[in-house]
């Protein structure tokens, strides 16, 4: 998992992080612990959920791993949320949002897009599209050709598009994201294919 080690080299701790059901190396990424990790999964109360979330629920507030779930696109808006509260408190972090490609597809990402755009909030959205959403293929869902993050990118956010198996390459694009967040006090939009 390229994009998760790469994320693991470039995030802080004061950085916030939220991320979908197959969220697992991002909590371990963000500096969460397997064992807490595991404990979780199997339901136990010393699990970093307290063993009430399982495998799709994990939460570790101490690592500012603020949640994953499984529904599509959920954590979006409540990323975008936490970036406003950043803003709004001064605080000299940046929020990461981790989804699929099936998530673009979801009313809540292009409003909390356009929300970030226009508020000019301090956040990183990462979409890791492996071209599939269940059993979808991405063919089956958008129009031939379409590239998304061109098409993110006209909404007016600052969009790269990126080798998600390539851990150099997506180290490179979190970097470049980070000093672009830190300087513009923008948000940024990164494909990871």
């Amino acid at each position: 998992e390229a994009v998760s080690a790469a994320f693991s080299a470039s995030v802080n701790l004061r950085d916030y992080t939220m991320s979908s059901h197959r969220g697992h190396l991002h909590y371990l990424a963000k500096g969460g612990d397997l064992k807490s990790m595991l404990l979780e999964i199997h339901g136990k109360v010393n699990g970093c959920s307290s063993g009430k979330g399982g495998s799709m629920h994990l939460i570790d507030l101490k690592k500012n791993f603020m949640g994953s779930t499984a529904i599509v696109g959920n954590t979006i808006p409540i990323a975008t949320g936490l970036a406003l509260s950043s803003k709004i408190k001064n605080k000299n972090n940046i929020t990461y949002s981790f989804f699929g490609d099936g998530a673009i597809e979801e009313g809540v990402f292009y409003e909390s897009v356009n929300f970030s755009v226009v508020k000019k909030l301090p956040i990183v959205f990462v979409c890791e599209n492996n071209f599939f959403s269940v059993y979808s293929s991405l063919k089956e869902r958008q129009p031939q050709g379409r590239k998304i993050y061109k098409m993110v990118e006209a909404i007016g956010i600052k969009s790269y598009k990126a080798d998600g198996n390539n851990v150099f390459e997506c180290f490179h694009i979190f970097e470049k994201a980070k000093q672009y967040v830190k300087k513009y006090k923008k948000p940024i939009f990164i494909e990871f294919q």
